[in-house]
């Protein structure tokens, strides 16, 4: 499965049948009427349970193009103490729902990530109930319905990138935690060490976790397939080695290597218990983690690029 090398007229190729398939995506007004009378159920749990102060909906939902059924519901929460942040957690993202809700305190956020969020945010007033959902984007009226296809085919890409690089960033965070993991278990009493490598462990399994939820985006949203069955993850993870119609190879073959690994330990950390964990195991997954996710990053950020539409291209 190695990573082909396009030539100018094959990525302009791409871009072209991409811009068409974006260009012919309906709006799915079902779904998103569903999806708002969700997050509103959320919302009123969040101030009359946890007397939150705002909260908001960000990501996916609040570009309705880009909203599908494999989608989540992103939602943010301010004035929460951590204690309750914590306590509402459980109750959100296990919200009975036909949608996965990713949950956030707004509050904790730091960076360009703070930034976006706050760009993208669409607030759900306090005592206030679901309205036709296509008032909610009046704000954003010619970035969420554009009238010409350059723009729909510019839409799209941006928020593509946008979801991309914000799970880069999250991950980035996560593989920072295991650095300093891998250092703490150096110094730490030996009754300690077995909590930190069950850390480690679960931070390697999210670390796949975030970077199967980019891939998933560009099945969903590139491609229009997401594998299903019993080998999906396996299938998934190959699939971004192919090239498409629509795009070029999302990884290099060295990059799936890596992750066909980090796939294989995610799985043995699913399905057994933390105590069964040999450090000897986490630990060459751990100390080459950076350097996977530099890989990732460096294919991904290509993968972006050969998006990106250019004059020459007309």
């Amino acid at each position: 499965m190695p990573k082909q090398k396009m030539s100018p007229d094959e990525l302009s190729a791409c871009r072209k049948r991409l811009e068409q398939v974006w260009k012919n995506r309906i709006v799915d007004e079902g779904l998103l009427h569903q999806a708002w009378h969700t997050a509103h159920k959320v919302a009123a749990l969040l101030y009359d349970e946890f007397n939150a102060t705002q909260v908001f909906v960000f990501g996916s939902l609040t570009e309705p193009m880009g909203f599908t059924k494999g989608s989540d519901i992103d939602i943010a929460v301010s004035g929460l103490s951590n204690d309750a942040y914590d306590k509402a957690y459980g109750k959100v993202v296990y919200f009975d729902a036909p949608f996965k809700i990713d949950f956030i305190n707004f509050d904790r956020l730091k960076g360009l990530f703070r930034e976006r969020v706050k760009h993208q945010a669409i607030p759900i007033e306090k005592g206030t109930h679901p309205v036709l959902w296509q008032t909610l984007y009046k704000h954003l009226q010619r970035q969420v319905f554009p009238t010409e296809d350059e723009d729909i085919y510019e839409m799209n890409r941006k928020w593509l990138t946008q979801r991309i690089n914000d799970e880069l960033t999250k991950i980035e965070s996560t593989v920072g935690g295991i650095a300093t993991a891998l250092e703490d278990i150096e110094i730490l009493p030996v009754a300690a060490r077995p909590y930190i490598q069950e850390s480690i462990a679960k931070k390697l399994a999210d670390v796949y976790n975030g970077i199967e939820n980019i891939f998933k985006r560009v099945a969903n949203e590139v491609d229009m397939h997401l594998p299903t069955g019993d080998s999906w993850h396996k299938d998934l993870l190959s699939q971004m080695t192919e090239q498409r119609p629509e795009r070029p190879p999302v990884i290099s073959e060295k990059t799936f290597l890596g992750l066909e690994d980090l796939l294989k330990f995610r799985h043995a950390f699913n399905n057994i218990y933390g105590e069964e964990l040999v450090y000897e195991k986490i630990e060459p997954h751990a100390k080459s983690i950076n350097e996977l996710f530099a890989s990732v990053s460096e294919d991904l950020n290509t993968f972006t690029d050969s998006l990106e539409k250019r004059e020459e291209d007309a």
